[in-house]
């Protein structure tokens, strides 16, 4: 089947980012009189959280990659501790003490604490995912987001980066992150609103994510661009081992991609209704 681009533009801002903000922005407003919560710091992160993605949302426009990079850890760091002194009131008074040495409120210590509430958050989005893989999801995330807030090769690469195609991709591969932190926002505010009003369908999220992988393979072919003219700049030779272990996780998803391709051929019919769904 093929779909004009626009017409699968305009069902994922429909169906995926417009209900996406639009709860963000209700459920942040609401949190102000939910009595679930108990510290109003957690108010205070959660909000500004919401205000720091949407800064996020303008660099990326604006091909500001490094400075939304940044943003974006901030945002992260931001909700997982607005979340954990929710649920662990050891981690709240750590964090209301200044000066003291840190332990519980570690931001390892934060993220190993916070995916053991994740299905408690959103159990439909997040029940697939065992312990580890949370763990190493969340993790790597946080480092990848790490090497544009210090002053890192990646950061110093980045600046390198002329070349308007190249600058493109790498926008949609950060959207991606950036639309993941947006949904945990969403789902964590939902976990205080309760809110019906405002959700985010499956469907809605799997297509979404599924047209900009497409999205991001078809324009790297299209205008064939060769990343490997950045190794020098990388010390690619000295750093091997760190792009070897990069290489076993695209392959990892390359096997899930044909694995969900030959899934797909078992039940196209399905498929197939489940996409003329999302693109009504």
């Amino acid at each position: 089947m093929i779909f004009k681009y626009n017409k699968i533009r305009n069902s994922i801002k429909r169906k995926f980012i417009r209900p996406l903000n639009d709860g963000c922005v209700y459920n942040v407003k609401k949190l102000n009189k939910e009595r679930k919560v108990k510290h109003d710091e957690t108010i205070s992160l959660l909000t500004q959280a919401n205000e720091t993605l949407i800064n996020v949302d303008y660099n990326l426009k604006n091909y500001k990659l490094v400075d939304a990079n940044v943003l974006l850890r901030s945002s992260f760091e931001y909700i997982m501790m607005g979340m954990m002194i929710q649920f662990d009131e050891g981690v709240y008074e750590e964090f209301t003490t200044l000066g003291v040495e840190r332990d519980k409120t570690r931001i390892c210590e934060i993220i190993d604490k916070f995916r053991t509430h994740m299905n408690e958050i959103c159990e439909e989005f997040y029940k697939d995912l065992n312990r580890k893989e949370k763990l190493e999801m969340l993790t790597e995330l946080y480092d990848k987001m790490c090497n544009f807030t210090h002053s890192t090769l990646i950061v110093s690469t980045m600046i390198e980066v002329k070349n308007t195609r190249e600058k493109e991709i790498f926008q949609l591969l950060m959207y991606q992150n950036y639309y993941f932190l947006k949904m945990l926002l969403f789902f964590s505010l939902k976990y205080f609103t309760s809110d019906k009003t405002h959700y985010l369908e499956l469907r809605s999220i799997v297509f979404t994510y599924l047209f900009m992988i497409i999205e991001i393979n078809g324009k790297i072919k299209e205008y064939k661009i060769d990343f490997s003219k950045y190794n020098n700049l990388l010390y690619y030779d000295k750093n091997i081992e760190y792009f070897e272990k990069d290489k076993k996780k695209a392959n990892k998803l390359k096997e899930d991609s044909i694995e969900f391709c030959e899934e797909l051929n078992d039940n196209q019919n399905e498929f197939i209704e489940e996409l003329n769904e999302f693109l009504k």
